[in-house]
């Protein structure tokens, strides 16, 4: 057996490999306790890089384990999810190989194979054998259901007894007394907008916004909120989905049965191709309105089965387009509504459908009083539902931004 030396610390730089502000046993037993962050670093005595560490967070349900060679390459990150009280599941496994001794640490051209893993459904793997440079082979395949889960006790500071006399930071040690460095672990977080998106919504708001322009930023003004049209939800129950896929993602959330505006922000401005000006005008959102009540938080829209612990960093739950749309719809009569917007858009009939402005449309079923309204997004793939909820925790609006939100930046 090999034997190693352990260390903790509050956090890790993984750009210098080096601890930030190292802890004693009992204060990281605190931290864990507490559900505060704080990792453990393995090492073999006379080896300058690090066997492996382990990144704990238990208040984000998450625990990292990355594996370095001697080089201080990471070989392995494995990424935990604590979805049970007592055990965490294998969310997903990044394995590298490295050609030559003088490729830098997950070197974008080195081979790698990533392995995601949901519970319920086959494993995902993706073999790149160029990293990022080169072509994919993608694939499916059953793992032991064994394999999938590990006990929560295999990870932390309970599993090195007999560590509570390791030395806190020295006065020296990075990290006392500086600012964090940029190469801090953290723990995933999940896609957020950078700025609240109300504020797209607030007439006189200045962004700058690089759309539709070359040689220099222009510059969009929110002129006016808009209503399009009315949407009738009599059950209560949303989808919000593009029309055209005939699969609802009805939101978990239910709103008060009742009918409802839909709007768009419309913004404009001046952009400027090539030393010529030219007017701009954008609608980088629809939002249903439930209640004229201000939203104080946002949060994602969530469909059945969608667990938030699950997404990997910067990833978001949404519904998938392969046309640049989606639509705003009643969920039981979701299949008659659907299914009389993709006679019209394959031309074999108009009952029910109508056209309120450019590029959308309504359709309602009178059976049910339910209704449809389709919107345009800026492309395809994968569009998020944001809901603002009140001071009082009631949800007051459901938003899809249908622009791309990184080309706006708040004035």
């Amino acid at each position: 057996m090999t034997t190693v030396d352990i260390s903790y610390a509050e956090g890790w730089d993984a750009g210098t490999r080096r601890p930030y502000r190292s802890l004693s046993a009992a204060e990281a037993r605190r931290r864990d306790e507490a559900g505060e962050p704080y990792v453990v670093i393995h090492r073999e005595p006379g080896r300058a890089e690090p066997v492996e560490v382990y990144l704990v967070a238990w208040s984000d349900h998450h625990v990292g384990h990355w594996m370095y060679d001697e080089s201080g390459r990471r070989t392995r990150e494995f990424d935990l999810r604590l979805l049970e009280p007592g055990r965490l599941f294998l969310r997903q496994v990044v394995e590298r190989r490295y050609a030559t001794p003088d490729q830098p640490d997950r070197a974008r051209d080195a081979w790698r194979t990533t392995l995601n893993l949901t519970p319920g459904e086959k494993a995902e793997c993706i073999v790149e054998e160029q990293g990022d440079t080169g072509s994919s082979r993608h694939g499916r395949q059953d793992l032991p259901e064994a394999q999938w889960w590990i006990p929560r006790e295999a990870f932390g500071v309970g599993t090195a007894d007999g560590q509570d006399e390791s030395p806190a930071s020295a006065p020296d040690e990075p990290g006392q007394g500086q600012e964090s460095p940029a190469s801090l672990w953290r723990a995933p977080r999940p896609y957020r907008p950078e700025f609240d998106v109300q504020e797209l919504l607030r007439p006189g708001n200045r962004f700058a916004c690089d759309t539709f322009v070359t040689e220099s930023d222009g510059e969009v003004t929110v002129d006016r909120v808009e209503e399009i049209t009315t949407l009738r939800v009599p059950s209560g129950r949303l989808v919000v989905a593009d029309p055209l896929t005939g699969t609802p993602r009805e939101l978990t959330e239910r709103i008060p049965p009742g009918e409802y505006p839909l709007q768009t922000a419309v913004l404009v401005g001046e952009g400027d191709y090539y030393g010529e000006p030219f007017p701009v005008t954008e609608e980088p959102l629809i939002r249903l309105l439930i209640s004229d009540e201000p939203a104080v938080t946002w949060e994602l829209g969530l469909g059945e089965g969608e667990d938030p612990r699950l997404l990997l960093d910067g990833h978001a739950y949404g519904f998938g387009t392969d046309a640049a749309q989606g639509s705003f719809a009643d969920a039981s009569g979701w299949d008659t509504l659907s299914a009389a917007y993709r006679r019209h858009f394959d031309g074999d009939g108009d009952d029910g459908v109508e056209e309120v402005r450019n590029g959308t449309l309504r359709v309602a079923d009178e059976k049910t009083g339910g209704d449809l309204v389709t919107f345009c997004t800026d492309g395809d793939g994968t569009w998020s539902v944001w809901l603002g909820r009140a001071a009082s925790g009631d949800v007051v609006s459901a938003v899809v931004v249908t622009g791309w939100l990184s080309d706006y930046r708040p004035l």
